[in-house]
């Protein structure tokens, strides 16, 4: 596997960016919806700078946004709303994956979020595990920390779109966790057993 470079980035100066590039108001977004860059959850900061992204025509806060009224996280639940964010933001987050294409390290978020489309089947988007589990592993790959996440906690560990592989969940939760990700600490200690018993057998 080859050496990843998780991305990480300090809330203050993500804040001070955000005024000028709309990605800083989704990474902060993704911050607080997800306890990213070492800060706690906070849903209604996490909608907060979605919507300020989604105001400066960001497809990736857009996304965020739609994210937040489907599974109604800092809003009320409304699947209708969320289907026409994620209708609005895929053709431009398409476009601008192909405008990042030189810029690995902005790319990364923006393959991210059309992963997303194929994992659960957003907008008008099939759900196709195996076509979400190619773009996550490349976001992975460009050091998008959730991403590296969940080719620990999901894909390798549950063998979603790919082949189970105890050794490289571990491999990639750890990594994840090595960088402060809360969550990537919890799952490392919840899957313990599994890979306990994978390595004696």
């Amino acid at each position: 596997m080859n050496k990843i470079i998780p991305l990480i980035f300090n809330i203050e100066e993500l804040e001070e960016r955000s005024k000028t590039d709309s990605l800083a108001c989704y990474i902060l977004g993704r911050s607080y919806d997800s306890s990213e860059n070492g800060v706690d959850q906070d849903l209604e900061k996490a909608v907060y700078w979605y919507r300020k992204g989604a105001k400066q025509n960001d497809s990736r806060a857009i996304y965020g946004l739609g994210a937040c009224y489907y599974f109604g996280d800092g809003v009320k639940q409304d699947k209708e709303k969320a289907y026409k964010l994620f209708v609005e933001a895929y053709p431009l987050l398409c476009s601008l994956i192909d405008q990042e294409k030189d810029i690995p390290e902005r790319q990364a978020f923006s393959i991210f979020c059309l992963g997303a489309y194929y994992y659960f089947g957003f907008g008008d988007i099939t759900e196709d595990k195996r076509r979400a589990f190619e773009l996550i592993s490349d976001a992975a790959e460009k050091g998008h920390i959730a991403a590296i996440y969940d080719l620990g906690a999901n894909f390798y560990y549950t063998g979603t779109g790919t082949e189970k592989d105890l050794d490289k969940s571990k491999y990639y939760l750890e990594l994840a966790a090595s960088y402060h990700l809360p969550r990537a600490k919890t799952k490392l200690l919840t899957y313990r057993d599994s890979y306990l018993k994978y390595k004696n057998n």
